[in-house]
């Protein structure tokens, strides 16, 4: 009988590199981190601790579980073995990708990933951490509820690495970024241009090509977190299925991000040009205003949006860019640049409400009228916000 290190969870692992320290911290936090490891025969031949372990998990009916009781011996666990690195199997934003540099084990929530001999270690598992691998990883994974993207090995081995031997300098930063809890764009405008420009020759308009296509596949996932229910309505015999779109918890944000959530640069206005560009990879979010602040919207004059008390939480936050009103029975027409995002209450704007009243504050700059008059387009979340790629929204408008 013996206690190796284990590591089970994705919230215990932080890094590109899952060191002893790590390890020794999840202990410290309280997290299941180890491995009890029975040696065939331990009920008959084991010490009396082992022996009156395994007795108290029979009295528990801890061996009639499925997994337990196929095995020769219940409480010897099959297939152990320690691997180079994990790759996290069930992920929300992107797949995490981690060398075993504590030499853990670890539970069915992660695949073992074994190095060939002959390849840097360090050089392989940063060489993931790039827009056209995660966008690799997106088309060849499976979705499910809430969002979430699952690959089995038989994917993940398909996934392309641009691996080259001089990544491995890059690996100690980029674990570093991920420690810190840098954002993905943080984490990819600096991996992109060393590993896909610098690396492998990609032209910026093919690095900006594969965000894209990442952002694309990720936001149709993540915006599929529903839970769907039955209501008793029926039509025609057959009950009515709606959706339900989760609500944003603004505490947890606040949490998350105690500053601003986002903070965009400021709209460059050249003399040449009448008006600015607009950038066909960004996010834009849509969002019904209210009468009593329409008339801010119709003169183009508006500097700053609340949204309501419910935010739909299958809006990427950190992905906010721009910002177009609907006004109600017209439509969209004016864009904006989201400069800063972050948690606020509509006490800023009307100092007799509630001081607890958060909600999501979006301090706007008008960037120019995207339509010569107001476009109708659908509302898909709570007939109040549609969130979308900029690029997407003018390709429906025939723009």
């Amino acid at each position: 009988m013996r206690f190796s290190p284990m590591v089970g969870r994705s919230v215990q692992v932080n890094s590109l590199c899952f060191t002893k320290a790590d390890w020794k911290q999840n202990l410290a936090n309280g997290a299941k981190a180890n491995l009890l490891v029975f040696t065939p025969g331990a009920k008959e031949n084991g010490n009396e601790g082992a022996k009156a372990y395994i007795e108290n998990g029979e009295q528990q009916g801890i061996n009639k579980g499925y997994k337990t009781s196929i095995r020769d011996e219940w409480y010897v666990i099959p297939s152990i073995k320690l691997s180079d690195a994990l790759f996290l199997r069930r992920n929300n934003l992107y797949p995490k990708f981690v060398l075993n540099d504590a030499q853990a084990y670890t539970t069915d929530t992660m695949h073992r990933v074994f190095i060939k001999k002959g390849v840097k270690r360090k050089a392989f598992v940063v060489s993931y951490y790039n827009s056209l691998s995660f966008a690799f990883a997106e088309i060849l994974g499976r979705n499910f509820g809430g969002g979430v993207l699952e690959l089995m090995p038989s994917e993940v081995e398909e996934v392309y690495l641009p691996y080259r031997e001089e990544n491995a300098k890059l690996f100690e930063q980029v674990d570093q970024m991920v420690r810190e809890k840098k954002t993905a764009d943080e984490i990819l405008d600096f991996t992109d241009k060393e590993l896909l420009q610098k690396g492998m020759g990609f032209s910026e308009t093919e690095t900006k090509m594969a965000r894209s296509i990442w952002y694309k596949l990720m936001g149709r996932r993540l915006n599929r977190e529903i839970l769907e229910k039955t209501t008793p309505e029926k039509t025609n015999g057959i009950k009515k299925v709606v959706s339900k779109v989760k609500q944003l918890n603004f505490f947890d944000v606040l949490k998350q991000y105690p500053e601003n959530i986002v903070e965009n640069a400021t709209v460059v206005r050249s003399s040449k040009k009448k008006e600015p560009d607009v950038e066909m990879d960004k996010n834009v979010l849509i969002s019904l205003v209210k009468n009593d602040n329409i008339e801010r919207y119709l003169d183009q004059s508006a500097k700053i949006y609340y949204t309501g008390k419910k935010f739909p939480s299958t809006v990427a936050l950190n992905k906010l860019f721009y910002f177009m009103p609907y006004v109600k029975q017209k439509g969209i027409r004016d864009l904006y640049l989201i400069k800063i995002a972050r948690v606020g209450t509509r006490r800023e704007g009307q100092p007799d409400n509630d001081p607890k009243d958060f909600r999501l504050v979006f301090e706007i700059e008008f960037v120019k009228q995207l339509f010569s008059k107001y476009q109708p387009v659908n509302l898909e979340i709570w007939h109040t916000f549609t969130d979308t790629i900029m690029g997407d929204l003018l390709e429906k408008a025939g723009q």
